[in-house]
């Protein structure tokens, strides 16, 4: 199916605003000027070996400002998984030296960096998080587990990618550990995870999470802890954020914290 890069630029604006109200603190969803950021263009992300349609989408993404007296790390969109901000300087650097994986690119090995159409959006923060690429030649967006132990069910999509790249070393990126996605359908599992209360934002870099393998484990009544009183503040509210005390359930949380329960 062929990319729509003004269906994915909405969706992922989208998704950040959503995530802005649910728990990012002292963040603003940032817009391009008209033409795009001006940082961004074919020879600032040289070194990245992009094609024009994918420094296109770069140009065009929507971005999270934070203030850096509030947190050091980029913005999370789920669990220790950051936010590549192209237009950062510390990214661009990166990017000019070449030591891009795991800032701006999953550490991918002999088979790195990504096929030039592709664009990674968010980083595994260490090797507990998750990689997000969207690919602009299939339209696909690829959710990748950096251990290869994806808990999310599979998709139908990920069978279609398996055959296709069947026996492709240098696409072996695309399959283990790896779920596959329309991006309509990609985001809309990540909100409803929130909504169900897999995953609850604590505040910018800190979204509790229960894997999908993790519920008999010592995590799962750790993780319910949060549940109870995130259900308290009143959670789901309208379900995009919004009608809920976001206040009062991080006081509950903080006040517990400090008094060790």
């Amino acid at each position: 199916m062929a990319f729509s890069q003004e269906e994915f630029v909405n969706l992922l604006a989208d998704y950040y605003e959503f995530c802005n109200r649910v728990f990012c603190e002292h963040t603003t969803v940032a817009y391009p000027p008209a033409g795009g950021w001006p940082s961004i263009n074919q020879d600032t992300m040289a070194n990245l070996e992009k094609s024009n349609t994918a420094v296109d989408l770069l140009r065009q993404l929507p971005c999270v400002d934070f203030d850096p007296d509030w947190t050091f790390d980029p913005p999370h969109t789920m669990n220790k998984t950051n936010i590549v901000d192209y237009r950062n300087e510390k990214i661009q650097a990166k990017i000019r030296e070449r030591c891009f994986d795991t800032y701006a690119e999953p550490c991918l090995g002999d088979n790195g960096p990504l096929p030039p159409s592709c664009v990674c959006f968010a980083v595994s923060k260490g090797r507990n998080g998750y990689n997000l690429v969207v690919d602009t030649a299939d339209g696909n967006v690829y959710w990748s587990e950096p251990n290869g132990q994806h808990d999310e069910p599979g998709t139908e999509l990920n069978d279609i990618i398996e055959q296709s790249y069947a026996g492709d070393e240098a696409q072996s990126w695309r399959v283990g550990g790896v779920n596959v996605y329309r991006p309509k359908d990609f985001f809309a599992l990540c909100k409803q995870r929130f909504r169900e209360l897999r995953w609850i934002g604590i505040d910018t870099c800190n979204v509790d999470s229960l894997r999908m393998d993790c519920e008999w484990s010592d995590d799962y009544e750790d993780h319910m802890f949060v549940v109870r009183r995130v259900q308290r503040a009143g959670w789901p509210g309208d379900g995009e954020g919004r009608d809920w005390d976001r206040r009062g359930f991080e006081a509950s949380i903080y006040e517990n914290d400090s008094a060790g329960i």
